[in-house]
């Protein structure tokens, strides 16, 4: 489920305690996404038909970020096209699954220090170390963990009492 490429230097950290480190390839994916593929050789013009000023794209998400850690794994698989059904035909990947969970995980650690640094980190690439007036702070996104903690808790109960 957690394959090396989300370890720094690839090397896979068994207490995955260094899982979601290996950043920079995860920001290079959204900042060709949002600015262009050029953008990974120079600063992002700003042009008007970018996907950052499409979207009013301002800073990245839970989803933004495991989206393009799991279009990674995808381009790094056996599989040759991305399934409707989120299963890859060869690898037998469960992509959907692996962006839900990643996504759970990223929402739920988003208050340590760790993953702090690391979207900051890949903000910083995808929109530069400028910070302009709209520029969104981290602090002010939507905190979703205590939803999802006592939905969690919620369905727990409910399998426990259905066995």
């Amino acid at each position: 489920i957690f394959p090396p490429l989300l370890f720094p230097g690839l090397q896979e950290d068994t207490t995955l305690k260094t899982v979601f480190s290996n950043w920079t390839l995860v920001a290079k994916i959204l900042r060709a996404s949002l600015h262009g593929v050029t953008s990974l050789h120079q600063e992002p013009c700003g042009g008007s038909k970018t996907n950052t000023r499409k979207w009013s794209f301002q800073q990245v998400t839970p989803g933004s970020i495991m989206w393009a850690t799991v279009i990674a794994i995808f381009l790094l698989s056996p599989d040759t096209e991305f399934p409707g059904s989120g299963v890859g035909k060869s690898s037998a990947l469960n992509y959907k699954d692996l962006f839900f969970q990643y996504k759970k995980l990223l929402i739920m650690k988003q208050d340590m220090k760790r993953i702090k640094t690391i979207i900051a980190n890949i903000n910083s690439y995808v929109f530069g170390g400028a910070k302009s007036s709209s520029t969104l702070d981290p602090a002010d996104a939507e905190d979703f963990s205590e939803e999802i903690n006592h939905a969690m808790l919620a369905l727990d109960m409910e399998t426990d009492s259905e066995e």
